[in-house]
């Protein structure tokens, strides 16, 4: 079963959109410190769409990409009646025509892409092909705002540790197994929803990668940007090395 088939109907009822809402807030503040002019906006990997929904209600003109059908459809419900188009594809490489099509890509003055989506990329290859197309989809000047796991979190936050949780008609159980040699961590999901009077089980398997900071860095640079921010989530610290999540802040030359 593909990553997220199942979990997206229960996603936000987890609390896993959550970090959607406290990446939002954020990013509010870094547009303000930075003075960012946006009016248009593409949330990348945008999942059942909690932070689309808060930039629409923002005024933004929003758009979202993911590559889960799943995920879309429950997008789909939560925007309903709102004029946000949605689009699925897979990252890294991903096209967006322009409306009037004088252009090959559509552009925006900012992308965002929340909650380590970018960690499901396997390899520093792969990363460089989506800060391309990212790149790609950017007005002259544009902003590319993201948070991702650090390989530490991956060893200490997932390591080889088994998280838990139940409602009345839903359980959850997490089970990680970390792999120092790239470093990576598996997450092997397993829900039992009730379904009348019995339950039923589903198994997923979500696989992330970490990334060194002067890796993705160096990435950026290399893809036609200019850091302009590498923090450690939800501030305007520099990251240490037991930081777990990275929030990085970039502007297309």
């Amino acid at each position: 079963m593909k990553p997220y088939d199942k979990f997206a109907y229960v996603y936000d009822r987890m609390g896993a959109d959550l970090h959607s809402v406290k990446m939002a807030e954020y990013t509010f503040r870094i547009i303000r410190k930075f003075d960012i002019r946006v009016a248009s906006l593409l949330d990348l990997c945008c999942g059942t769409g909690t932070a689309l929904k808060i930039f629409h209600e923002h005024g933004y003109n929003v758009a979202g990409l993911d590559g889960s059908t799943a995920m879309l459809s429950a997008a789909r419900k939560k925007i309903q009646g709102k004029r946000i188009p949605l689009f699925r594809q897979n990252l890294p490489c991903f096209n967006i025509p322009d409306k009037n099509k004088s252009r090959k890509a559509r552009r925006f003055d900012l992308v965002t892409s929340f909650f380590d989506s970018l960690n499901y990329l396997k390899n520093k290859t792969e990363l460089k092909a989506a800060f391309h197309s990212v790149n790609r989809h950017l007005e002259p000047g544009g902003w590319f705002i993201f948070d991702m796991n650090t390989p530490e979190a991956l060893k200490t936050l997932w390591g080889s540790q088994c998280y838990a949780g139940a409602e009345n008609d839903l359980a959850w159980i997490f089970q990680n197994d970390y792999n120092p040699d790239q470093p990576s961590a598996a997450c092997r999901v397993t829900l039992f929803v009730k379904k009348g009077k019995g339950w039923q089980r589903h198994n997923e398997c979500h696989i992330e990668y970490g990334f060194e900071n002067k890796d993705i860095k160096n990435l950026l640079r290399e893809s036609g940007f200019t850091v302009k921010g590498l923090y450690n989530c939800f501030t305007f610290n520099s990251p240490a090395p037991k930081t777990t999540r990275i929030c990085a802040v970039a502007r297309k030359k």
